[in-house]
């Protein structure tokens, strides 16, 4: 049962790796848990038993934890850190291709390329400057500067 053990904590870790979500990371864990169990229990339901409480409190309680870490208002919290979406609301940029009332044009802002609309459905022509006022989807939504 022991390799058993391994392999899960091993397909849980590069499940982890893959998807970055920290939810699998605590099957991992719940495995070694399990693991450690079968060195003293050699009953399988008591492992499997310990695999579960273990993962499901770590799920909750740590997944928890770090959802509110995420979303206070600390400097030190991970919101500190702007996504490429929220780091361009409020910044300004350059029309590349022009933007017309019903076709997205193209600009830059901060280096990179998006895919912009205007706010306020004008059409702003190449090489103007636009300021980001909003995302929706994919897209920036811009006004004229």
């Amino acid at each position: 049962m022991k390799i058993i053990w391994v392999i899960v904590a091993i397909a849980f870790a590069i499940g982890e790796a893959a998807t970055l979500a920290l939810t699998m990371v605590w099957f991992s864990v719940g495995a070694l848990c399990a693991l450690a169990v079968s060195y003293f229990v050699d009953n399988v339901f008591i492992q499997i038993l310990v695999f579960a409480l273990v993962s499901g409190l770590l799920l909750l309680v740590a997944t928890k934890k770090l959802i509110r870490m995420d979303r206070s208002d600390e400097v030190n919290a991970l919101t500190g850190i702007d996504t490429n979406l929220m780091a361009v609301v409020g910044k300004k940029g350059i029309v590349l291709n022009k933007i017309s009332p019903y076709k997205p044009g193209m600009i830059k802002v901060k280096g990179e390329d998006w895919t912009a609309v205007s706010k306020t459905n004008e059409t702003i022509e190449a090489g103007c400057e636009v300021e980001v006022v909003a995302v929706e989807g994919v897209k920036l939504v811009v006004v004229k500067k």
